[in-house]
Parts: C-alpha cells; sequence; structure tokens
C-alpha cells in the first residue's frame, strides 16, 4: 500500500511537471518570439498608418477598430520597454525555454524511476523560480503597462513552481530516508 502510493505520487508530479513545462515553454517561446517580431524601428514604432485593408478585415472577422487597436498595443509595448527590456527579454526566454525542456526532462525521469529524480526535479523547479524572479524584477522596472502584462503570469508561474519545488524536496527527503533506514 505504501509503495503504491509513493508510485502515484511520484506519477502525479511527473505528470504535473510535464504539463507545466510544456506550457511554460510555449509561454516562453511566444515572449520569445513577441520580443523578435515588435523590435525598435518597425513601422508601428514609427508611427507608420495601420493597413487595415478591408479585404483582410473581412477574412479575419475584425472591425476597423480592432486592427487600429492591435497597432496601438505594440506602440504600448514599444513605448512602455526601457532600452535594456528587450535584450533582457530575449535572453530571460532563451534560458526559460532551455529550463522548461529541462523540466520536461526531468519529469520523463521520474516516470521512468531514474535514480537522482527527485533531487533532479528540485534542482530544475529551483531554475525555474530563479527565471521567474528574474523576469518579475525586470517587470517591476518597466512602465504602468508592461507591468499590468507581465507581472500576473510570472506570479502565477512562481507559485507554480514553487509549489512543483517543494512536493518534488518533499518527495526527495521521503526518498532519502527510505534509503538510510
Amino acid at each position: 500500500m505504501q509503495n503504491s502510493l509513493a508510485r502515484a505520487n511520484v506519477t502525479g508530479l511527473a505528470a504535473v511537471i510535464t504539463l507545466f513545462g510544456l506550457l511554460l515553454l510555449a509561454s516562453h517561446s511566444n515572449e520569445l518570439l513577441r520580443q523578435i517580431v515588435i523590435a525598435p524601428g518597425s513601422s508601428a514604432d514609427l508611427g507608420v498608418e495601420a493597413a487595415c485593408r478591408a479585404d483582410e478585415l473581412e477574412e479575419e472577422q475584425l472591425s476597423l477598430q480592432e486592427c487600429q487597436l492591435l497597432v496601438v498595443d505594440v506602440q504600448i509595448v514599444l513605448s512602455s520597454s526601457p532600452a535594456w527590456f528587450r535584450s533582457y527579454q530575449l535572453t530571460l526566454s532563451y534560458f526559460g525555454i532551455a529550463a522548461a525542456v529541462f523540466s520536461i526532462v526531468t519529469a520523463f525521469g521520474l516516470i521512468n524511476r531514474q535514480s537522482p529524480p527527485f533531487r533532479l526535479a528540485a534542482v530544475s523547479m529551483g531554475i525555474l523560480l530563479l527565471i521567474d524572479l528574474a523576469g518579475f524584477l525586470a517587470a517591476v522596472n518597466t512602465g504602468p503597462l508592461l507591468r499590468a502584462r507581465y507581472l500576473w503570469p510570472l506570479l502565477l508561474w512562481f507559485v507554480v513552481h514553487l509549489c512543483a519545488l517543494v512536493a518534488s524536496s518533499r518527495l526527495a527527503q521521503q526518498q532519502s530516508e527510505v534509503g538510510s533506514e
């Protein structure tokens, strides 16, 4: 009974880490794409009028006002971003992608019952917490519009990674207690 409960805990933790790892991979990939596409010197940054052609609006099922608001959204990002923010976010996204892949691989190790998976899972979650903290510190030091966009998702990721860190640390502690008996 104790062994089957322990297996269920490990499998559940692995499933949670895999799911959130995939979601985080998508999130950091989207941020990377956003930072690559929304670059200083783009037409939105230069104040070029939105090319909202009627046929494209109909095809995308957008109103003219929605099209113009999309351009304004890009202008908000560009005007609210300090000079250091774009390169910082690009770097953070690269590290986030690597850490998300590492967490997914670690979760697969938990499922396959490799020998040091719990400590590796704790390390993986610790790395993700540091990335969350770095993103949070960057968002706090931007304007109010970017803070509104970045802070809540970062806080949610921080809580998710903290919970996964506590769970993996607890399982690592249980494993070391069982191994020392």
